[in-house]
């Protein structure tokens, strides 16, 4: 089963999936006419979701966490905050952005 949602901050199409391939993670994402090199910083940046913030879904859902490559983690329920937090610890494009607990990834332009 494919369902196909669209990122409110970017009108980006992702799709997520249910079926699980040979070496694919619990959660299948899609970028549609999606470029190589934009596959795999999807990839990067589910496969850090799942390491490092998986468990804070419990508790911080709904609020948004920045994921250093790392691991190291900021997290806060206003994503600007977030963003702006992330930048100044991690540099711009060294991290992963994600509102906890949603199966889709959050990206600015």
């Amino acid at each position: 089963m494919v369902r196909t949602k669209i990122a409110k901050e970017t009108k980006a199409r992702y799709a997520t999936s249910t079926r699980r391939e040979g070496d694919t993670l619990s959660k299948r994402f899609v970028l549609r006419n999606a470029t190589p090199a934009q596959v795999r910083l999807l990839r990067r940046n589910v496969a850090l979701y799942e390491k490092f913030a998986k468990h804070l879904e419990r508790e911080h859902k709904g609020e948004y966490v920045a994921i250093g490559l790392d691991g190291a983690l900021v997290v806060g329920s206003i994503h600007v905050e977030v963003l702006q937090q992330a930048v100044e610890k991690f540099g711009a494009g060294n991290f992963a952005l994600w509102k906890i607990g949603y199966d889709y990834a959050l990206k600015w332009r």
